[in-house]
């Protein structure tokens, strides 16, 4: 994967990439049987995830509602901050 001029790479057994192109045939057969509608509702529910970081939880009885939002404009992209604030110093 390669993001801002850095590459990471993510080595797979044959097993694991036969089964990753399966999947990706699987998914792509039943993307094709949907209409338009369908297909953006499915991707709401199943690809942006951005929508499933809003929740609210409740903490000795005060509710906290958490809504999340992002910069399209940002310089940093989610992957490179998440690695830059989990990489070991």
């Amino acid at each position: 994967m390669q993001d801002n001029k850095k590459i990471y790479s993510i080595e797979l057994t044959n097993e694991e990439y036969e089964f990753l192109q399966d999947l990706k045939v699987e998914i792509y057969k039943k993307l094709s049987k949907l209409t338009k509608e369908e297909r953006l509702q499915y991707f709401r529910d199943n690809i942006a995830i951005e929508n499933k970081l809003n929740f609210e939880k409740e903490i000795n009885g005060t509710i906290y509602k958490v809504n999340t939002h992002f910069n399209e404009n940002a310089e940093e992209s989610i992957l490179n901050k998440f690695f830059r604030l989990t990489k070991k110093s």
